[in-house]
């Protein structure tokens, strides 16, 4: 990058250029054991990557016999940190969508 024929300070820029890609929901990646199992009285996580689903909103639900607490922890890195907390015992249906739509393997059983 040039100003008055000179380069600015840091020029020669080097950068990657590449295909977009198809990002969306599918792209949405989850770990943790939180959206395998949970305990009541205590804190349940699973981490969440968006970093390749694209721009778009995240929602997450947690329904069942109690009401879940829910605290979302944004990295600022393209993932988040989840966590829940449920008062009674059974079993809980945790959603999450991309762009209202469900990631793979949402809704989860826990």
């Amino acid at each position: 990058v040039k100003h008055r024929d000179m380069h600015v300070p840091g020029s020669p820029f080097q950068f990657t250029v590449g295909p977009i890609v198809d990002g969306g929901a599918h792209k949405v990646k989850t770990s943790g054991h939180g959206l395998e199992y949970g305990h009541t009285g205590r804190r349940n996580e699973f981490q969440i990557s968006t970093r390749e689903a694209g721009a778009g909103g995240l929602s997450i639900a947690i329904e069942g016999p109690s009401k879940a607490e829910i605290d979302f922890e944004d990295r600022k890195d393209g993932s988040c940190l989840v966590s829940y907390r449920v008062s009674d015992p059974g079993e809980y249906i945790g959603s999450i969508k991309f762009n209202d739509d469900h990631i793979n393997g949402s809704p989860f059983r826990v």
